[in-house]
């Protein structure tokens, strides 16, 4: 919304320039001249200009792409090992943890009464 903001009046600016601006002058760069209006000099390096932006943010945005499209494969690969781990503890016996150094549980024995107690015979 800023750009627009930014944008917009300057593209109007230099539209009303070159619409005053039709008179052919005489242009000049190092060796070479042409004669050429003072307002189609200005809509060429605008759109020039604008050529050479959107081909900038082309470059970074197809380096970016590319960054992304590597970064969702990685996800998607690690995803697939965490299911194939995940599938591998699912299907594996529970561990048999070894006891540790538990005394004994010592437990008594009922007693027994009546004449099987006695039975010495």
């Amino acid at each position: 919304m800023i750009r627009l903001i930014i944008v917009v009046p300057f593209l109007l600016a230099l539209v009303v320039f070159s619409a005053s601006n039709q008179d052919p002058l005489d242009m000049w760069m190092l060796t070479y001249s042409w004669k050429c209006s003072l307002g189609v000099l200005a809509l060429s390096v605008g759109a020039l200009s604008f050529l050479l932006g959107a081909f900038c943010l082309w470059v970074v945005e197809f380096r970016q792409g590319r960054r992304a499209r590597r970064a969702e494969q990685q996800v998607r690969d690690l995803e697939a090992q965490l299911a194939q781990m995940r599938a591998i503890l699912a299907n594996r016996a529970p561990p048999v943890v070894p006891a540790t150094d538990v005394p004994p549980v010592v437990t008594s024995q009922p007693h027994l009464a009546g004449s099987e107690e006695h039975s010495n015979v």
